[in-house]
Formats: structure tokens, sequence, C-alpha cells
């Protein structure tokens, strides 16, 4: 997949649970986010998730959602669907990201 010329990748990472085997693998939990630029829009979303389908379905709640506009609506998604040890990391991973976002691409 090629990305345009409009837009970043942004990262946001957290500290997972000792119980969690990201925490055994990666020590951090990551999420890199492609977004348009000016919009905050989503527009992919891969993580170091150890099973394939667990980032997939993080992917699905993200993707064409509004960095800007749409934080809360994500966080009640997480908080509601997404129950595995990261949840509460992924949570952290999204205000990261939107702290990120919010330096690089919003600030003149």
């Amino acid at each position: 997949m090629n990305y345009p010329e409009n837009t970043v990748l942004i990262v946001g990472h957290a500290k997972p649970g000792k119980d969690d085997a990201i925490y055994t693998v990666h020590g951090e939990f990551y999420i890199s986010l492609v977004v348009e630029k000016a919009t905050g829009i989503i527009l992919d979303l891969a993580c170091n998730t150890i099973l394939d389908v667990t980032c997939r379905f993080a992917a699905d709640l993200f993707v064409g959602k509004s960095l800007v506009r749409d934080l809360d609506e994500i966080e009640d998604s997480i908080r509601t669907r997404y129950f595995a040890f990261t949840q509460k990391p992924l949570i952290a991973c999204l205000k990261d990201a939107a702290n990120r976002y919010q330096m690089a691409c919003c600030e003149d």
C-alpha cells in the first residue's frame, strides 16, 4: 500500500502489564497510525500484538476515525469491545498518538 503525500506516520506507545506476552517479547506496546495530516483521519493501523487477529480488530476500532474529533468514541469502543490484557495500554497508546499528532501537525 502506498500512502499519499498528505499523510503522516504517528506512533503511540505504552507499557503493558507484566502478565502480558507483549511485555515479555517487546517490553512496550506500540501502535503505528497512518493519518491524514490536515484532518487527523486514521487511514491505517499496525501494532505489535502477538496475534494478527488482535491487530486487525484494533485497526477496525481506529480506521476511519479522527485523532482530533473521535478520541472519546475510540476509547469507548476499546472499553466496550476490546477485552485483552492490552486494553489499558491501547488507550494509553491512543492518547500518546493523539498528543504526538497535535504536536506535529496542529501547532503553527
